[in-house]
């Protein structure tokens, strides 16, 4: 494949799912409201295993997008019946709504829960990119 023509949908996606794996090592709750130092997306005593989904769906679509367009690496065309634009915007959205819900917690927020879920909006742009690309077979409108 040519990497030379790389859309701007695909850049989008890998480093959506790079930052989104990157914000669930950073701090998701500072310790001043909790008197504790300050928990991480990995934390499982605080966040249960939400942020472990997190930092999976993160290496999943980067890293999946990542391999698909450098790594000359043939991935299945459907996976449970959806296409790969469709399974991004789905995991987008659950980690978009996993990160934003956090957001209306009590106590301090640190900051890798705000690029955490701003990251899972840029995945869910650039899927949203892919499947409007994806109907170019589409005949524009025409006057009556």
């Amino acid at each position: 494949m040519d990497n030379s023509d790389i859309k701007p949908s695909t850049i989008m996606l890998i480093a959506g799912g790079a930052v989104l794996f990157l914000s669930t090592l950073l701090d998701w709750a500072s310790g001043n409201d909790f008197g504790f130092d300050g928990a991480s997306g990995w934390d499982t005593d605080f966040f249960g295993l939400h942020g472990i989904l997190v930092a999976v769906i993160g290496l999943a679509i980067g890293g999946g997008v990542a391999l698909n367009q450098f790594g000359n690496v043939s991935m299945p065309d459907k996976i449970l019946g959806f296409d790969h634009d469709q399974l991004h915007l789905a995991l987008g959205l659950a980690a978009f709504c996993i990160t934003f819900g956090y957001q209306f917690a009590s106590g301090d927020k640190g900051i890798g829960i705000l690029l955490g879920w701003l990251a899972s909006a840029v995945i869910m742009a650039g899927a949203i990119m892919d499947l409007q690309g994806s109907k170019g077979d589409a005949t524009p409108p025409t006057q009556f």
